[in-house]
């Protein structure tokens, strides 16, 4: 009986392989989508701002602003002239330039010293390195006052540098104060990421997505079977109805799981999303999915009459599931209510489970749930779909 239930599945795999065009669609789209989408979101990091740094105080206070400023993870300096930075800036060929202009260190004792920023009128970035200069030249007002109060109080006793220095370094590795900004989502967070991004999200939701074109391209094979009558002479082999439709379900599921482990070895091997953090979480929610996208693509194909109508039908139902169900997207970021209608897709209860496991770092705990309503997806829509399937 087994013989010939993995007899029938391997058929139905090498009538996919047979076609062209399905193999193009269900096998070499998905690798090279994956890698499209991988190597832009992995590529896709924050370049620094240049900014010209005009020192011309040349002490160790003037010194503490270039490198508070070069500190800044976003910004990077480049040292200057005065009249080399009004150049490249008038020029168009630098956006901003910090100035530290002469006397600004005998000034933080007495009277208020000055840091300068210059910009290009059409350059926005000036903003955020007036920011941050402003952040600067808080810590250092700071400093300078606790210095002055100290060493005028008692004459003699501290020298201004000396506390300078020391209340300075209160400021490292964290200052006395400081803000932390947190995001809120519509969304239970309980794991280590609050949202899959860059090519975490593109390899897991490609990997969702295409799952379901490769059944329903496997499930097609019935369809071009009964048209063929192939399935009508198989029903006077001796073969039972149970061994057939096994044979034909379990050869989805196969071509379904090498299709997913060549994405999730594609994933964690180019673009290093963490696949393997969970072997089991993600072996579970992976297989129940692959489970319920056969039985949804044994049940459409048990619905419609020919195979044209099948290729017609599965990229519609496909796409039109990963998109309710966040594949092309973080399901936190979109309303509510479209929240709540992902939960009634498959897709949309493996994204859930495999961004809790994957990329949360949830644990296995957290594929419990997602595995369990997946299979009972899958039973219900194999259910409908081998009752209805029809041999002739």
């Amino acid at each position: 009986m087994m013989r010939k239930i993995l007899a029938l599945a391997w058929l139905n795999a090498v009538q996919l392989l047979r076609n062209p065009a399905e193999v193009v669609g269900v096998v070499v789209l998905p690798l090279v989508l994956t890698m499209l989408f991988g190597s832009a979101f992995a590529g896709a990091q924050v370049s620094e701002l240049g900014v010209l740094f005009v020192d011309e105080d040349g002490t160790s206070y003037s010194a503490q602003v270039g490198e508070l400023v070069d500190a800044e993870e976003s910004l990077k300096i480049e040292e200057a002239t005065r009249e080399e930075a009004e150049a490249q800036i008038a020029a168009g060929d630098a956006a901003v330039a910090v100035l530290v202009p002469e006397g600004f260190g005998s000034d933080l004792s007495g009277a208020g010293a000055t840091i300068e920023i210059m910009r290009n009128p059409t350059s926005q970035s000036g903003y955020a390195v007036f920011s941050v200069v402003q952040g600067i030249a808080m810590r250092m007002s700071g400093n300078a006052a606790a210095a002055e109060i100290v060493s005028t109080a008692i004459p003699g006793a501290a020298e201004f540098d000396d506390v300078y220095a020391e209340t300075d370094a209160k400021w490292e590795p964290t200052p006395p104060v400081y803000t932390e900004g947190q995001t809120v989502v519509a969304s239970e967070v309980r794991g280590d990421s609050v949202i899959a991004e860059g090519s975490t999200q593109s390899s897991i939701g490609f990997t969702v997505w295409f799952i379901l074109f490769m059944t329903f391209g496997s499930a097609g094979g019935i369809l071009e079977e009964r048209e063929q009558g192939t399935l009508r002479r198989l029903m006077v082999a001796p073969v039972s109805r149970a061994a057939i439709v096994s044979g034909k379900v379990l050869g989805t599921v196969m071509a379904a799981t090498v299709q997913a482990l060549v994405l999730v070895l594609v994933g964690a091997l180019a673009f290093g999303v963490p696949w393997g953090r969970d072997p089991l979480g993600v072996a579970l929610v992976l297989g129940s999915y692959i489970l319920a996208g056969t039985g949804l693509a044994v049940m459409i194909s048990a619905l419609v009459r020919t195979r044209d109508q099948m290729s017609g039908l599965s990229p519609l139902v496909s796409t039109g599931l990963a998109m309710l169900g966040g594949c092309l997207w973080p399901l936190e970021v979109v309303a509510p209510a479209m929240q709540t209608i992902a939960k009634a897709t498959p897709t949309g209860w493996a994204i859930i489970g495999l961004t809790d496991v994957v990329a949360r770092n949830q644990g296995l705990t957290s594929a419990v749930l997602p595995t369990l309503v997946l299979l009972g997806f899958a039973a219900v829509t194999l259910g409908v779909g081998i009752k209805m399937l029809k041999f002739e």
